[in-house]
């Protein structure tokens, strides 16, 4: 998940509406992880953000915090896309991972999630859009998982997308209008 955390570039750019973070705590995330599911969640470089998911969030859905993965944004030329001593930008993210507790003890056929890892690409030119990692999640989920993104801006095959924006960076030409299909000529 991608929550539209509050900061001040996205204010002043008005690229999209923020969250209070409090409401975080109302998204039924435990009812909706499956025993041994995980959920990651992209935080900004906000180091009390960092904390709020792994010390408060996650115990409220029942996770326990399980890794952090680090998203390193570099230019074509491999380049840090801003210079790593910038006081106010980060030419990285951060996706902070849980998994139900009630996991935890249980044995599973299913490696876990490593704890740590870097990921290096050069990022989209559309803001906030992120690196598809269904390929590094998917020998850590049992075979047939359920898969949910909350917070999402595009769809994705085999998965159940959930937000405001679930097209904006699916390209349009390639979705049907129902209005404009076989059968509502028919009627």
């Amino acid at each position: 998940m991608d929550p539209p955390w509050p900061n001040k570039s996205v204010r002043r750019a008005g690229k999209y509406s923020k969250i209070d973070v409090y409401d975080l705590y109302k998204l039924p995330c435990k009812r909706l992880c499956a025993v041994g599911g995980y959920v990651a969640v992209w935080v900004t470089n906000k180091p009390k953000y960092h904390s709020f998911v792994r010390e408060k969030l996650f115990p409220a859905w029942g996770l326990a915090h399980v890794g952090e993965w680090y998203w390193i944004k570099v230019t074509n030329a491999g380049e840090w896309v801003i210079d790593l001593d910038s006081a106010h930008r980060k030419p990285y993210e951060m996706l902070v991972i849980g998994r139900s507790k009630t996991s935890l003890d249980s044995t599973s056929t299913v490696p876990d999630v490593p704890g740590r890892r870097a990921l290096c690409s050069v990022p989209s030119r559309q803001h906030s859009r992120k690196p598809f990692l269904e390929g590094l999640f998917e020998p850590h989920l049992p075979a047939k998982a359920r898969k949910l993104e909350l917070f999402a801006r595009n769809l994705l095959p085999g998965w159940m997308s959930w937000g405001n924006e679930v097209l904006k960076f699916n390209d349009r030409r390639h979705l049907v209008n129902h209005g404009d299909s076989v059968d509502a000529k028919r009627a």
